[in-house]
């Protein structure tokens, strides 16, 4: 079928306007994108057209003994690059200017900037602060690209700073380099001198260690020769003293002696007594020892006696631990039964003996009118017209036949029911009595299991008690009293111990007192042999005593010499050794400061070797401003803006196309009665087809010729765009054909909802939740991600292509069931006659 030959289309030759409305509606998709692209289609490319205001209020300052203005170093170097485009103005000029629009950003350098950038290497740094100030309400985007160029400005005027202040730093290690080599130097010639001195200040220790041996050797001799002459004093003052306490101490002892021997005769007398009372007691501590033994064996069988019960106690309760349980568990049960019949709740018997006469009586009469009309069916049976009406109609007298026999049988059967019914209302009737006082005895049943239930929980907690304190009892005997049976039976045992020792001790006692008799006898004999040699002792003790004291006197006149000798000689000790002690402290100190001076040699060389490497050319300075560069790299390049926004605005160019279509263009009303749901759907997409395909082409070919598009492959482009026109058109024709004109209203609501849906414009991340969950199931996402892929990615559109497509096959099949049916409904409009 040629389209443009259907009835459609001769439909619409016959409408004026209609044909160059269509034409209008083919390109409403090239108007939207190609004209809003074409607008920002190099955005970013034209940034150095964003007018910014420079204010510089900056004065000359020195840095380094140089007279600078960084802020006009500033000003002239950004004018010069134009990233941005920069104008130098005042202060109230650039506020104004900001306040209305007329300027996106102004910078203003402040007065100190110089100033302070001159203080960086100082003790009290100072930063320089550049104000920066936009306008976001005036435009958004222009306010985060100037951000960005601020941001960049920034990095600019540090760098800048940095190379200033490294080739400084450089060229001050440069010159420490020097300094540090001069300084090893010095340090050397200062080591070789310190070490002279310590040789010098070695050959003095000597001879102050030799000194001082010396006169130690001669102060040890005379403190031996002084102590020897004090001791020799001293002893003869002893000796002179001790003869005079020797003769006093003859006499007494010779007074003693008599004393003595009347003492020993007295001690012989009482040893006697004690004798005698040791051997008593020792006859009487057999009988306290036989007791003890005794306590300790009756304590031992208590405690045995004791375990054997608390044994017999355990195994008794194990062996009856199965019984108690199974009577505890049958007693839970009984309580609970007793619970459940206190609260059963006791049947309520209000049976009328009169109402049940009554039904009987009803039930016999309603038997008796049944079997009258019986009656009356068999006499109509044998009435000749009522047979000559059932010879004239068979069929009603095979029914009536079969509906009689019924009625006869189930006669009968309801007869033998109603008089098995009598018969048991009449035994009920005779029960009731026995039910209603079965009712009376239900309450005190209940009131019995209430008190058998608390009876039975009692019996419970008694028998468990009775269990809990045999255990007690059991392990108070374990516990308690075995083990003080068995202390008892340890403290008796300790005690017959003791009792033997006891008893060998006065047994020895007893032996004791025999003989201390016979010493006594012993010492009195010689007492009278040292009285006898005291006396003898006395006649010498004159010429003694005179002899000692010649001694002392000259004894004394040596010792009073003593003190000068040993003074002299412990001076002449100490200056030795003070001398010694301060020659090796010299010495210390100079090999000290000698390896010192080596050390700061060595580290100043070393240092000034390193410092050697450090270099401040040009190369150095630019590196350290700038130590690390980074390498991109991108899988795909997006030449500009308008080449970023293409897929999206497609996409949006295409969906509106299709919306205005569906708005315009009646899509219902045909020139005549179609002859069936297809030939209608038919004659609508005869019309549809070309369209679509005229928006993709012309929408294409537009962005090609007049804004310049760029892509990776142009046929997959017209494909992706024939594609994506095909399952807009259909999708949107769906709606259209199945609500009419609220069904357009829906498509605007869909492509409100695709526009921040489908990812278009900015990542689909930075959506909130709602959007993200629909994303997957937008039609726009899949034609934005084909359109990228064809104009910028250089991959596969397959997997895009086949969902657009099938949304579009399954929306066309769907719409043909529309027109079918509101065929089959007659909801149509045909414009014949």
């Amino acid at each position: 079928m040629k389209f443009w030959k259907s009835a459609e289309w001769q439909r619409i030759s016959k409408l004026r306007g209609l044909k160059l409305l269509l034409v209008g509606i083919a390109v409403i998709p090239s108007i939207y994108a190609v004209i809003f692209l074409s607008s920002l289609w190099d955005a970013y490319g034209n940034v150095n057209q964003l007018p910014v205001a420079i204010v510089n209020k900056d004065k000359s300052a020195k840095i380094n003994k140089k007279t600078e203005n960084l802020g006009n170093d500033l000003t002239k170097k950004l004018i010069r690059k134009q990233s941005l485009k920069f104008t130098e103005v005042s202060s109230k000029n650039a506020k104004d200017g900001l306040k209305n629009g007329k300027y996106y950003m102004t910078i203003t350098i402040p007065s100190n900037f110089t100033r302070n950038a001159g203080t960086l290497l100082s003790d009290d740094p100072k930063t320089s602060n550049i104000v920066m100030s936009r306008n976001a309400g005036q435009s958004f985007i222009a306010e985060k690209m100037t951000s960005s160029a601020a941001t960049k400005i920034q990095t600019a005027v540090n760098k800048s700073l940095q190379k200033v202040y490294i080739k400084t730093i450089l060229s001050a290690i440069n010159s420490s380099q020097k300094g540090l080599k001069s300084g090893s130097n010095g340090a050397t010639t200062l080591s070789e001198g310190l070490g002279k001195i310590a040789d010098g200040g070695n050959t003095l220790g000597n001879g102050a260690t030799k000194l001082a041996s010396g006169t130690t050797t001669l102060t040890t001799g005379l403190a031996q020769y002084t102590a020897g002459v004090s001791q020799a004093n001293t002893g003869s003052s002893t000796l002179a003293t001790g003869l005079s306490k020797y003769t006093s101490g003859v006499s007494q002892a010779s007074s003693g002696t008599n004393t003595l021997v009347n003492g020993t005769t007295s001690a012989a007398n009482g040893a006697a007594k004690l004798a005698s009372g040791t051997t008593q007691l020792a006859s009487n501590m057999s009988l306290l020892e036989s007791g003890s033994q005794q306590i300790a064996l009756g304590a031992q069988q208590l405690a045995d006696q004791l375990q054997k019960v608390s044994d017999q106690i355990n195994e008794q309760q194990s062996a009856k631990s199965t019984d108690l349980n199974t009577l505890d568990a049958g007693l839970e049960k009984l309580t609970t039964s007793l619970s459940a019949l206190s609260n059963t709740e006791s049947p309520t018997i209000d049976i009328d003996s009169s109402k049940l006469k009554d039904a009987s009586s009803a039930l016999t009469s309603g038997l008796t009118g049944t079997a009258k009309d019986v009656a009356t069916f068999k006499e109509l049976a044998s009435d000749d017209n009522f047979k000559k009406f059932l010879a004239e109609n068979p069929t009603f007298d095979a029914k009536y036949q079969d509906a009689l026999s019924d009625l006869g049988n189930n006669f009968q059967t309801s007869a033998t029911a109603a008089n098995t019914i009598q018969e048991q209302l009449t035994a009920l009737e005779k029960m009731l009595p026995q039910l209603q006082a079965l009712q009376s005895q239900m309450s005190q049943l209940k009131e019995l299991g209430k008190s058998g239930a608390v009876a039975t929980q009692s019996a419970r907690t008694a028998i468990k008690t009775l269990n809990a304190s045999l255990t007690t009892v059991s392990q108070g005997i374990a516990n308690q009293a075995v083990p003080g049976a068995q202390k008892l039976a340890d403290g008796a045992t300790t005690l017959t111990t003791g009792q033997k020792k006891a008893t060998a001790a006065v047994n020895l006692v007893n032996s004791g007192a025999g003989q201390l008799a016979s010493g006594n006898s012993q010492l009195a004999s010689g007492a009278s042999q040292l009285s006898a040699g005291l006396n003898k002792l006395t006649a010498n003790n004159s010429a003694l005593n005179s002899g000692a004291s010649q001694l002392n006197s000259g004894l004394s006149q040596l010792t009073a010499n003593n003190d000068t000798l040993n003074s002299g000689a412990t001076q002449l000790k100490t200056g030795s050794q003070q001398l010694a002690s301060g020659a090796s402290q010299l010495v210390t100190s100079l090999q000290t400061a000698q390896s010192g001076t080596q050390t700061l040699a060595q580290k100043l060389a070393d240092g000034a070797i390193k410092l050697s490497v450090i270099n401040n050319k040009k190369g150095n300075v630019s590196a350290l401003t700038q130590p690390v560069n980074s390498s991109q790299h991108n899988l795909s390049t997006v030449k500009n803006n308008g080449t970023g926004m293409t897929p999206y605005m497609m996409s949006v160019g295409l969906f509106v196309g299709m919306i205005t279509f569906s708005a315009i263009y009646d899509f219902v009303t045909v020139a005549k009665k179609p002859r069936s749901g297809f030939a209608w759907w038919a004659e609508k997409q005869a019309v549809n087809i070309p369209v679509w395909i005229a928006q993709a082409l012309i929408l294409t070919t537009l962005l090609l010729l007049v804004d310049g598009l760029q892509p990776k492959n142009v046929p997959l482009l017209y494909v992706a765009a024939l594609v994506v026109a095909f399952a807009f058109n259909q999708f949107v024709l769906l709606f259209s054909t199945l609500f009419g004109k609220l069904g357009s209203g829906l498509m605007i609501i869909a492509l409100v909802l695709q526009l921040s849906a489908s990812a278009g414009s900015y990542p689909i991340e930075l959506s909130n939740g709602f959007f993200q969950a629909i994303h997957p199931w937008m039609p726009m996402t899949f034609s934005v991600h084909a359109f990228r892929e064809a104009i910028s990615i250089g991959g596969s559109l397959t997997g895009d292509l086949l969902v657009l497509l099938s949304i579009g096959v399954l929306s066309m099949v769907l719409t043909w069931g529309v027109y079918h049916w509101k065929l089959k409904h007659n909801n149509l409009l045909w414009s014949e006659g």
